[in-house]
């Protein structure tokens, strides 16, 4: 079995912290999970199981054309300031990542504004009922 020398673990942890991405491959990927003891598919189904749980979001303000401002931020992601989100219509099931509560097909939801470069949490969702705000129709 390969093991990931202490300077390359501690550079790895550092860069995450940061908020800088790390470029991936498959040895030192099975010995940081088999380090955790978690198979990857099993740490990818408790990290997907509970978004409210891995990373803070905060309401920041009302702004216009149904749009709010959200500070989000994840300790291994890195974080946003004052990022828009759009209220829509939800196009997929998913879960909130405010509440954990279930997202349908359908329901009015915020996510992040996407205009240019893909944001991290480009695929996170929030129900709009669990903000209680009442946007501008």
């Amino acid at each position: 079995m390969h093991q990931v020398s202490i300077d390359h673990a501690w550079e790895y942890t550092l860069t995450l912290l940061g908020g800088g991405s790390v470029l991936h491959d498959g040895v030192h990927d099975k010995a940081c999970h088999a380090a955790n003891g978690l198979s990857r598919t099993a740490q990818s189904d408790i990290m997907d199981a509970a978004p409210a749980r891995r990373a803070n979001l905060s309401f920041v303000e009302v702004c216009k054309d149904k749009l709010i401002s959200v500070s989000w931020s994840d300790s291994t992601s890195g974080h946003y300031t004052e990022q828009l989100w759009r209220l829509c219509i939800a196009r997929k099931r998913g879960q909130c990542a405010l509440t954990g509560s279930n997202i349908q097909r359908g329901d009015k939801i915020y996510r992040p504004f996407v205009r240019g470069t893909t944001p991290v949490n480009a695929d996170w969702a929030v129900l709009a009922s669990a903000m209680e705000i009442e946007p501008d129709e």
